[in-house]
Order: structure tokens, then sequence, then C-alpha cells
């Protein structure tokens, strides 16, 4: 879902994102690869499929973000009132970061190992990146996104995930590789 989000904003001459995130709660149910509900081939997806996984039809919204608040965007995950509760964020391809789960709160997240592309993020730098408009609302207590500037409302979150389908269909389970854990 978040590399369909990058996908329908990462365009210059649209809103420039480099980084989409997602947050847990939107994401309603599992795409199964090898779902044959309606007569597909492995790693097609069906509109209802589709509208099950994120049934909410949100906007995208591309902001402005720093290095500084992406780190405390991320940090936030792990600062929930209900401990039991994850609130991984989900990321976009190009984007990768690791986390201590021992660290203390405010302090899991390696700064030094957040990443676009390969490269890693000045905290005083200016990146686009694109949410749901429940999360550009500081939804599921994410509220450093509020400060986001520079903020453009784009196509629904289910269009852009049709959309992304559409394009790269069938697709395979991508890597896991993008969220790393300190041990």
């Amino acid at each position: 879902i978040a590399d369909a989000q990058l996908y329908a904003t990462s365009n210059p001459e649209d809103d420039g994102a480099v980084v989409a995130f997602m947050n847990p709660g939107g994401i309603r149910a599992d795409l199964v690869y090898d779902q044959l509900s309606g007569g597909e081939l492995p790693g097609q997806v069906t509109y209802g499929e589709a509208f099950s996984v994120q049934p909410f039809g949100n906007n995208l919204v591309t902001m402005t973000l720093n290095g500084t608040q992406i780190d405390a965007l991320l940090e936030q995950q792990f600062d929930n009132p209900s401990p039991e509760s994850k609130r991984i964020l989900q990321v976009s391809k190009g984007f990768s970061y690791t986390w201590n789960e021992s660290a203390p709160t405010g302090e899991k997240v390696n700064i030094s190992s957040i990443k676009i592309n390969g490269t890693s993020t000045d905290p005083s730098s200016s990146y686009r990146v694109t949410v749901n408009g429940f999360l550009a609302d500081g939804g599921d207590n994410f509220s450093v996104i509020k400060a986001g500037t520079d903020r453009k409302v784009g196509s629904s979150d289910l269009d852009a995930f049709v959309n992304y389908l559409a394009v790269f269909s069938p697709l395979t389970p991508g890597p896991e590789n993008r969220i790393g854990l300190e041990k």
C-alpha cells in the first residue's frame, strides 16, 4: 500500500514524494498471493480484495517534513498508550531504518539508520512525504505529522492502490528488509 501511495505521488510534476507511510490500522485484511477467489492467477487482485484491504477512501496527502520530524514520526510508533498494541508504520520502497526494542521510549530509532534510496537522511533537510488523510490529521496519535507543510491533497488511497495493482500485476510478495531490528 505504501508503494502504491508513493507511486501515485512521486512524479515531480505532481507531488514529488520520496517516501510514503501507511498506518497499520488502515490495513484491514491481508492480500494473499495465491488466493483464487475469482478465477484470477496468483498475484492478481480483484477490486473487491483491494477494497477489503483498504476500505476507507481517504485522500492521499503529500507534505514536507524534515529529517528530524521523520525521526520523531518513527519514534511515535513506540510511544503508544497501549503497550500491547504495535503501531508500526508500513513504509514505501526505498525507505529503511533500524530500531531497538530495548531502547528507551524516544530513542528506539537509530536516526543515522534512516535512509531514503540508500542515502542517510539529514535532520535539517526537507523531504516530500505521502500519507493518507487520516494519518495526515494525526490519526493513531501520530501528532508530529500535523506539522507537515506545503500540503497537497491527491487521489483516494484506494484509487492509488487499484491503479498500482493494475500497472504492476501480478505482484509477488515484496522483501521484508525495510525495517530492521537491532538486538
